[in-house]
């Protein structure tokens, strides 16, 4: 299993982790200007390599070439499905195995409904749940909620719901933040 630095904290401290959605892409977004995609690619690219050894060194992946513009509202909200059916960190996993080291487009219903099925969800209920919308509402919510605490990028954490701190952190400073927020008693 993929864990973080947050997996490792939940371990030594009373912390509950709670999934949230993010679409750094939304699927109403309008294009970027083409000098803007170029430049934001550029940089993309030149810090990939960084988060592959990173994925290499902490989680033993190899990350293959991401892919680019992905549309994540359909695994959105297939996360808050399969978080009702009581597999959320099950399909969050999957999710981030299909994207990162098998280069799956789960932008796509039918490799979702694929991966959903494999953490042992019901496949045409997925199927249907996501198409209908009937997931929207939460996932709009989460949206709302990054937007109020101005975060613009993932990953992301959110601690004592007033810190966000941007970036895949280790545990160790994890734990320190915690920690100096236990001693000023928040």
């Amino acid at each position: 299993m993929l864990k973080s630095g947050l997996d490792e904290l939940a371990k030594v401290e009373a912390i509950e982790i709670i999934w949230k959605s993010y679409e750094l892409r939304p699927a109403d977004a309008p294009p970027l200007p083409p000098e803007y995609e170029a430049s934001y690619r550029e940089r993309i690219e030149a810090g990939w390599p960084r988060v592959q050894q990173i994925a290499r060194e902490r989680f033993g992946l190899e990350l293959k070439s991401h892919r680019w513009g992905v549309k994540s509202r359909y695994a959105l909200e297939g996360a808050k499905y399969a978080e009702a059916k009581g597999v959320g960190d099950a399909y969050h996993e999957a999710m981030f195995k299909a994207h990162f080291v098998a280069d799956r487009d789960f932008g796509d219903l039918e490799i979702l409904g694929d991966l959903a099925a494999a953490v042992g969800l019901d496949r045409a209920d997925f199927l249907a749940a996501v198409s209908s919308g009937a997931y929207a509402p939460p996932v709009d919510a989460d949206i709302q909620q990054a937007r109020a605490y101005g975060l613009q990028g993932v990953p992301a954490t959110i601690i004592a719901q007033k810190y966000l701190i941007s970036g895949a952190q280790p545990f160790e400073a994890l734990q320190e933040i915690v920690q100096q927020i236990k001693q000023r008693g928040e």
